[in-house]
């Protein structure tokens, strides 16, 4: 196979479309031309006759190295190197004498400049040091784009971080919504910092329960998802009423509510809350029974029964937390419950005393209570009228 020259390399055509532009500004005429002539097989070969007319051309051509003479009229090949937007990719080369050898270096070292080529130059080597600025603007070009596309990139990344941050904030917000649903704030909150809840001795608090007589026959009556509205739909009044009275849910059981007050937060108003509480939600039963006989349906008849006493409150366990009282005031609200009357509010002797003041209550006397003997009972009848 005959050896293929460096000459015969160089002067091995291009398609128009594979060519690179190149910018070449000489004042002298002559020197264009021959420079165009010795690489036009090899680039696309642009010139100009100054500076001022290099710059022109480049508004509208996209060239990948631009080679201008240093001595030019009214600008020196330096200037309008320095004339160039620094975003611009091109390859920046100058033709010079050793006589401006010290503006080229300034240039060179201020980034102005990629190579300098001293006159006169040489046809092989300036087409090697061409393609190797070719080279060069290409990976400049490449690694540009590739920044563009890494800062797009991180762009996105940086909103996707937003928004799932947005996303994870919104799901802490409602998950802690949902636990403040259940658990009450302070016993949430100390869950949230310790891992547990500490339960806690409350040396008096008041508790109430509901619940509806002759429950087992209106379920009879009523198909499952029915029966399940209903109690719904009056468990929700009856959370609306007992927070309004600065009680504490504590669970429902079946047809039962429950609820507390003076808990997790002591207070001294807790047997006079859970009373007003009582009245209100009987009010309420009394309304709905009201439309329920109007339509022949069955009454809804509720019995409310209220004691207070020393409790202890808090969460065990370490899974599905609920907050909940224990003690012997919880086995006594029961028992007031159970042994009252539908429509009214049945109370203990003890949580008379905190309440006589406030409520016209009738002695019931002592009425025998489950496990309990017999027990002092009172209904409250109404709220005592208090000068102001």
């Amino acid at each position: 196979m005959e050896d293929v020259t460096l000459e015969k390399a160089i002067e091995t055509p291009q398609s128009d479309y594979e060519k690179p532009a190149i910018l070449y500004i000489d004042d002298e005429e002559d020197n264009l031309i021959v420079f165009k002539s010795a690489f036009r097989r090899h680039y696309s070969v642009l010139t100009a006759k100054s500076g001022e007319e290099g710059l022109e051309i480049l508004k509208g051509q996209d060239v990948s190295v631009v080679i201008t003479d240093q001595r030019m009229p009214q600008m020196t090949g330096v200037q309008f190197l320095k004339n160039l937007p620094d975003e611009n990719d091109m390859i920046r080369m100058i033709l010079t004498g050793y006589s401006d050898m010290e503006s080229i270096i300034e240039a060179i070292n201020t980034g102005k400049v990629y190579r300098y080529i001293t006159k006169p130059w040489d046809k092989n080597e300036l087409k090697i040091t061409m393609d190797n600025a070719i080279e060069a603007f290409h990976l400049r070009r490449t690694n540009k784009h590739l920044i563009e596309e890494l800062k797009e990139a991180n762009e996105v990344l940086e909103q996707k971080v937003i928004e799932r941050t947005l996303e994870v904030s919104q799901q802490r917000d409602e998950i802690e919504k949902l636990i403040l649903n259940i658990l009450p704030e302070e016993v949430a909150q100390e869950l949230k910092e310790k891992g547990e809840a500490t339960p806690r001795f409350y040396e008096c608090a008041t508790v109430l329960f509901t619940d509806f007589i002759g429950f087992t026959n209106i379920a009879e009556g009523l198909s499952p998802q029915a029966l399940i509205e209903e109690l719904n739909k009056y468990f929700m009044v009856f959370d609306s009423i007992v927070e309004k009275h600065n009680l504490e849910k504590i669970k429902t059981i079946g047809d039962a509510y429950m609820c507390a007050g003076g808990i997790p937060v002591e207070n001294n108003s807790h047997a006079v809350d859970a009373i007003l509480a009582a009245i209100e939600i009987q009010t309420y039963m009394q309304e709905v029974n009201q439309k329920r006989e109007a339509t022949g349906q069955p009454k809804w008849e509720l019995r409310i029964g209220i004691h207070s006493g020393p409790l202890v409150a808090g969460v065990i366990g370490s899974k599905k937390f609920a907050y909940d009282i224990w003690g012997d005031t919880v086995n006594i609200a029961s028992r007031m419950e159970s042994c009252g009357e539908g429509g009214k509010i049945n109370i203990s002797n003890f949580t008379f005393d905190l309440v006589k003041d406030w409520f016209s209550c009738l002695y019931r006397g002592k009425v025998a209570a489950k496990n309990k003997g017999e027990v002092d009972m009172y209904f409250v009848e109404s709220e005592v009228e208090r000068v102001a």
